[in-house]
């Protein structure tokens, strides 16, 4: 095997840096912790892994990525554990950069408004780190579904006197840093939004509690800026261990062929900015 020829490491033809390089779509099983529960339970992910390349070197070796997961497979994933696995990755890769993405579903149970039935909702979560210059950083992203009811189809059609206001499927991607001292679920994350727009989806629902919904969406029609305007709020004040944040909502028009969409970020200084990706 060691006569084996090693192309990797042989010198490339344009000697430039890459700023990230690695194996993305890779899906794996791990554990995680709820906030209701002291047992991990079983989560599949894709995840990314990517590092820095020097200008000298052709190519990183892709299954090291892949290898130096093994032994976390089996124990729960959360901050502390992700930093393990990136010191892992800049002593395999050689580098200065490395990052890690996780993308996951959480289920968590939701109760009907009237008809008290229960069944879990998946939400589309993931954790983000990055390792650089000995720094470690961490951060946190949940997609929430709720229900958008425009205000001015509302106002002309004078609240269903003279017609009905449109609706609109409407998603919140919230990305955050928190303070590493503490911990953020990401079930506090959900609720944080859920707690704003109100108007929000549920696995069973009777009679009751369409009727419930429907008038609790004649109350809260709202615009996508409307919608961004609250969750930026409560990001804000409503939790004092969320140091940054970056918020995209999307309202899936229904009468028009485009989606009405807004981006808002905390604003400090060398935080999240309109460069930021969810």
């Amino acid at each position: 095997m060691s006569n084996l020829p090693d192309i990797q490491n042989t010198e490339p033809q344009i000697k430039i840096p890459i700023h990230r390089v690695g194996v993305s779509d890779v899906e794996l099983p791990f554990r995680l912790i709820l906030r209701d529960g002291t047992q991990p339970i079983e989560v599949n992910a894709k995840t990314e892994m990517t590092c820095d390349l020097s200008s000298n070197i052709r190519g990183v070796s892709m299954s090291r990525f892949i290898r130096t997961l093994q032994p976390f497979l089996k124990l729960p994933l959360k901050r502390r554990r992700m930093e393990q696995i990136l010191h892992e990755f800049l002593k395999v890769h050689d580098s200065k950069r490395v990052s890690l993405k996780f993308d996951f579903k959480i289920p968590i149970i939701k109760e009907s408004p009237q008809s008290a039935n229960k069944f879990p909702q998946y939400y589309d979560c993931g954790f983000r780190c990055v390792y650089s210059h000995d720094n470690f950083n961490f951060y946190e992203n949940v997609r929430v579904q709720y229900a958008a009811y425009c205000p001015c189809s509302a106002a002309l059609s004078e609240y269903g006197k003279n017609g009905y206001p449109h609706s609109q499927r409407a998603y919140a991607d919230i990305l955050v840093q928190t303070n590493p001292k503490s911990r953020v679920w990401l079930e506090d994350l959900i609720d944080l939004v859920e707690e704003q727009v109100l108007t929000v989806p549920y696995p069973i629902i009777k009679r009751k509690d369409e009727k419930f919904i429907a008038i609790q969406a004649k109350y809260q029609p709202m615009f996508v800026e409307d919608a961004i305007r609250k969750i930026s709020c409560a990001l804000n004040y409503r939790h004092i261990d969320i140091l940054d944040w970056y918020v995209k909502c999307t309202h899936k028009e229904s009468i028009h062929p485009s989606d009405a969409v807004a981006i808002n970020w905390k604003g400090i200084y060398g935080g999240f900015d309109e460069t930021t990706y969810i």
